[in-house]
């Protein structure tokens, strides 16, 4: 399974990291696309569910010395408030890993965007050890998005914060200081709503970063754009990982320009899918689709264009009417 059941006893790991970048114009004896953040900072603070609640147990934090880019970047500087003599602080990349990995246990890591585990992980790879994180993991955002009744809509951990209203003894943008407003929030979305609702939300959105989640599939040149548009449907028949037929839930639908819909595969999970119809620069159509494991973002995504293409039809919604406009009616 892509998504994990949440039971009592179940912990979180709520995290954040820091990392430092290559100086722009600066050649390196390596590929920097294959690292392009060196993580120099690691803070999380550790969390168990039970009964409803989430139950703070334990915090971890630690600074790690990079060995690749060992000047901060400007832009991290200026962010972080770290200096270079800071970057002498820290503990080598495996020596930090191992004891966070230790910290998790089982736990399932919990992060402010989907940036973190990507960044982990290739950190991981570059310095050769084992990639595969073995945890599953949760972007906040949009459960906070999702029961702050601001779906669609991707808002920093500091507007989070002032939402909730908690109070701000922290300088943002240190790798502690964000896993403690990020658990904060945590905290507040089970204080303000019912624990089985929060829980429901957080099953279906947990992932397993170790596997694909997004694919992609481009078609070949159609002379108009419902043939570009068909393309697209095998690509959106069978699961990406199993090749499994795939169920609807919410069967596909055209407005504007883009086709949507909701598909089930029974062993790894709910998809969203978006197709998009182009025209290259020799005027052709071609298909550009989307197929990815569902977040909160997608569901309502797909729910409210659904509901807009059920209401208007595939034109859509008309546009709002200009200030002139309105003058006229």
């Amino acid at each position: 399974m892509l998504s994990r059941k949440i039971t009592d006893g179940t912990e979180f790991v709520v995290f954040d990291m820091e990392w430092n970048q290559p100086m722009p114009g600066k050649e390196y004896p390596f590929d920097v696309s294959k690292l392009t953040g060196e993580i120099i900072e690691i803070g999380a603070l550790k969390y168990v569910y039970d009964n409803g609640e989430l139950i703070y147990q334990d915090t971890f934090s630690t600074d790690i010395a990079p060995v690749k880019y060992t000047k901060l970047h400007y832009h991290v500087k200026k962010v972080t408030h770290k200096k270079n003599a800071d970057l002498l602080n820290g503990i080598p990349f495996k020596e930090a890993y191992t004891k966070f990995r230790k910290f998790c246990g089982d736990a399932i890591l919990v992060g402010w965007g989907s940036s973190d585990p990507s960044m982990l992980k290739m950190n991981l790879e570059f310095f050769e050890l084992d990639p595969k994180l073995n945890l599953f993991f949760l972007d906040l955002q949009p459960i906070f998005s999702l029961f702050a009744g601001l779906q669609g809509s991707q808002r920093s951990v500091e507007a989070a914060v002032d939402f909730y209203n908690i109070d701000k003894n922290e300088i943002f943008h240190s790798a502690n200081a964000d896993a403690h407003y990020t658990g904060a929030v945590f905290e507040e979305i089970f204080k303000h709503n019912k624990p089985s609702e929060v829980i429901s939300a957080i099953s279906s959105s947990s992932i397993n970063p170790d596997v694909p989640s997004d694919f992609s599939f481009v078609g070949p040149e159609c002379l108009d754009s419902i043939s570009a548009f068909a393309t697209s449907q095998n690509f959106m028949k069978d699961c990406p990982l199993c090749g499994k037929k795939l169920n609807v839930k919410i069967s596909s639908f055209r407005i504007r320009k883009s086709q949507y819909a909701l598909l089930e595969c029974r062993e790894h999970g709910e998809l969203f899918s978006r197709t998009r119809v182009k025209k290259n620069k020799a005027g052709n159509y071609y298909a550009a689709s989307v197929l990815r494991f569902a977040t909160q973002n997608d569901y309502w995504l797909v729910a409210s264009k659904k509901e807009e293409f059920d209401k208007f039809g595939e034109k859509g919604a008309p546009a709002p009417k200009t200030e002139e406009e309105e003058k006229e009616t």
